[in-house]
């Protein structure tokens, strides 16, 4: 039996300790959240007060695991000092959030060699990572995420970030499984099979203990497409059967699954992102696989 954690991605507008109740409201069991809106470099100033409602929530709510992910502008293989210096510094301002409010740590899209490879920045991501990690309060780690592969992303092949591990060579230096991302890079886990080649791939390049959380997302784009664009869990390529194979591997046991899913439309006809019904699923998942057992 796989035990897994059932979590979801939840705003926090309004304050950061509204992600508590957001994330409460979908019974979730861990959640993940943006420090700073994810598409600008401003950086939401924090009043220290609302830090420590959003730890008294925390603790007084059946939410465990937190996790903030980075802005997506950032990327630590850009040509243009100006931008990975801001890069850097978006990054290390999302480790001392997620050190003020006790976050198991901050996920990474790492960027794009923009097509030059990854040889002709592997040297400059790697000071990048250890100027973060060096810099970085507490013992919140830095999970570099997989990627999808358009537009030279970085983490495309799981080598890639287990080339960037071998070379910072830190504890706090893991790794974030996109489920989306990966199928859409070639990985197919759409099936046990497959779900067991990719794993077996992840520990010769990265290492599992180095597999830190999951984001847990269908795909809307078919093995390989290299494209990012989540789906509803079972409603994409990956499909249920897919997701029953992930969630009865044993490389996830006692993992966080953070939903980044469109959320299934309401009687308004709106979707609201990660929504119950797809943390629900992830639960009978889990469920479902205690039963096989």
């Amino acid at each position: 039996m796989v035990e897994f954690i059932a979590g979801a991605h939840v705003s926090s507008s309004g304050g950061i300790f509204n992600a508590i109740g957001n994330g409460a409201e979908i019974e979730a069991e861990a959640i993940q959240i943006f420090a700073s809106p994810p598409q600008t470099w401003r950086q939401t100033n924090h009043k220290p007060e609302a830090i420590e409602k959003f730890k008294t929530l925390h603790t007084d709510s059946d939410i465990g695991e937190v996790w903030i992910h980075n802005i997506y502008l950032a990327n630590l293989a850009a040509e243009d000092p100006e931008q990975l210096k801001k890069s850097i510094d978006s990054v290390q301002f999302a480790m001392r959030i997620a050190d003020a409010i006790g976050a198991e740590g901050v996920v990474l899209h790492t960027g794009s060699h923009k097509g030059r490879g990854m040889d002709a920045v592997a040297d400059q991501v790697t000071d990048a990572l250890i100027e973060i990690l060096r810099d970085a309060p507490g013992t919140a780690v830095l999970a570099l995420e997989d990627m999808a592969g358009q537009g030279g992303q970085i983490g495309k092949e799981f080598g890639e970030l287990g080339l960037l591990l071998n070379r910072v060579k830190s504890d706090r230096l893991q790794v974030c499984l996109d489920t989306a991302h990966a199928f859409a890079a070639g990985y197919d886990i759409g099936n046990t099979e497959g779900v067991e080649i990719s794993m077996t791939e992840f520990d010769r390049e990265i290492g599992l203990d180095h597999l830190a959380v999951i984001h847990a997302n269908d795909s809307k784009i078919e093995l390989g497409g290299l494209r990012d664009r989540h789906e509803n869990i079972g409603e994409g390529h990956i499909g249920m059967t897919g997701f029953e194979a992930i969630t009865a591997h044993p490389a996830f046991e006692g993992k966080a699954f953070l939903l980044e899913v469109p959320g299934f439309e309401d009687n308004d006809g709106k979707a609201h992102g990660p929504d119950l019904e797809n943390v629900n699923r992830l639960k009978r998942l889990r469920a479902a696989t205690a039963v096989a057992v």
